[in-house]
């Protein structure tokens, strides 16, 4: 392979839905997961929910020879789940854990605990030269999907993630960015990658005709095409809640009944140029595991693979490639969605300010409870009979939880509160000054155009007077 100057790169994302304890079944799915990518044609795989470091282990080793390379990567107080195999040497690694990423009181949701972020890996390919391959699970929502509480969060996360795809590229890398962005393809997270990053989404880049809402409901009431949830994984690329996934909530009643046939939320991105771009994308880990008859996970897996070409200047370059024209373009978020943007993070700063205000009243009210409750403790003491001695008790094990309740709910207001509200306060002026930058930028350009513009019709007028000079000179 060293020796030609184009060549192929095929790449996985799959999400591996390993839960964070210990269980025969998740030990069961991630040796058969493990298996069947010791004997794939993936030269580049990238997981997420690997949460649990002896099912990394054994990943690693039933793997090594088809990926000698790979790392896990470490970020919070279970890790962050996300793991990177790779055929080809990797020369560096680096983690970036998202600024905002959920809320500790949220117990059950877990995702500030896990420190989730983006993992980052250079690979040396031995033709394209570095290429940087990003690999994220972003925060999941947990609100309906017409008020998610948590939907600021994981657009300030797809924020943070352009940055880091539009700083590796100015380094003149080629990049991946690839997981589970927990949001469809007409989302803000979306846009933000795809303009504000400046990344092409692998599977519409192959079905560019295919429907970008988040299931299929729409897409059949609007066509003729019978239901078929296999027809929407092949054509649609639904990764999630597909009807046909083993551990899927939705029945195939429920789903012939809604018209309900999945969700695309697992995405691969790159960066287009000449020499890099995607020549074909599907959705694949759909069959079973044999021995145990369920799906590999609760999400399918994507696959893309990339065409890449070598700096040899005799290489051969697909006219379709070049016809693309230009592949970066400066300042493409239009300003209507930074305004969108911007309004959500205001939106979501006022409610993290209410949220921290309504939880120091309940950290002072408990402390007037307590007071309360020890200057009763106080006046009972003075005579002590059995009752009074029941009473006693009952309000010292009243105190505990109520102590333990209002010193959460002021740590929780008090710091998280403003940490939180800071950082959407820093988002908010990052937001604010790339489009006050954009503006300039435009009106500059639009300057350098207008003075260009003076100066071509300059010339044409000095050239006209040559040629009128020249003629009357033949003339005379």
């Amino acid at each position: 392979m060293s020796g030609s100057s184009t060549t192929t790169l095929t790449v996985l994302s799959l999400n591996c839905w390993g839960l964070r304890f210990i269980s025969k079944k998740v030990d069961q799915r991630m040796e058969a997961i493990a298996d069947n990518l010791a004997h794939s044609d993936y030269e580049i795989v990238c997981l997420q929910e690997v949460w649990v470091y002896r099912n990394f282990e054994a990943i690693k080793q039933k793997t090594k020879k088809r990926f000698p390379y790979s790392r896990f990567y470490s970020s919070g107080v279970f890790g962050t789940g996300l793991v990177i195999l790779s055929r080809y040497p990797i020369v560096e690694i680096s983690f970036h854990r998202y600024r905002l990423n959920g809320r500790p009181i949220k117990f059950t949701h877990g995702d500030w605990y896990v420190g989730k972020g983006v993992a980052s890996a250079v690979v040396d390919h031995p033709v394209a030269g570095l290429i940087e391959v990003f690999n994220t699970h972003t925060h999941a929502g947990y609100g309906s999907k017409k008020d998610d509480i948590y939907l600021a969060h994981r657009v300030s996360q797809g924020w943070e993630m352009s940055s880091l795809l539009k700083a590796s590229a100015s380094r003149g890398r080629n990049v991946i960015a690839i997981g589970d962005f927990n949001s469809h393809p007409e989302s803000l997270v979306h846009k933000l990658i795809t303009t504000h990053g400046q990344m092409t989404d692998a599977w519409q880049s192959q079905v560019p005709s295919s429907p970008s809402s988040a299931s299929s409901t729409s897409i059949h009431q609007q066509t003729s095409v019978p239901f078929d949830p296999q027809h929407s994984i092949i054509q649609k690329g639904y990764t999630s809640n597909s009807p046909l996934n083993t551990w899927s909530k939705i029945t195939i009643k429920q789903a012939e009944r809604d018209l309900y046939a999945g969700q695309r939320i697992d995405f691969i991105f790159y960066r287009k140029t000449s020499r890099f771009w995607c020549s074909g994308s599907r959705v694949v880990f759909t069959d079973k595991i044999p021995e145990l008859a369920v799906s590999y996970s609760d999400h399918f897996g994507v696959e893309a693979t990339f065409t890449l070409v070598g700096r040899d200047k005799n290489a051969v370059i697909p006219l379709s490639v070049w016809e693309q024209g230009q592949y970066e373009h400066l300042h493409e978020l239009d300003t209507r969605t930074l305004k969108t943007v911007e309004d959500m993070f205001k939106k979501d700063l006022s409610r993290s300010q209410t949220s921290s205000r309504i939880q120091l009243f309940f950290f002072y009210l408990s402390l007037i409870v307590i007071i309360g409750l020890f200057a009763f403790e106080v006046l009972l003491a003075s005579s002590v009979t059995f009752s009074q001695f029941w009473i006693n008790i009952i309000i010292v094990m009243i105190i505990g939880p109520i102590a333990s309740l209002g010193t959460v709910m002021g740590l929780h207001g008090f710091l998280f509160g403003n940490e939180e509200q800071s950082t959407l306060q820093q988002f908010i002026e990052e937001v604010q000054s790339y489009a006050e930058g954009k503006k300039v930028l435009e009106s500059r350009a639009s300057s350098i155009g207008l003075l260009d513009e003076n100066e071509s019709s300059q010339r044409s007028s000095a050239a006209a007077d040559a040629t009128h000079q020249v003629e009357i000179g033949f003339k005379s």
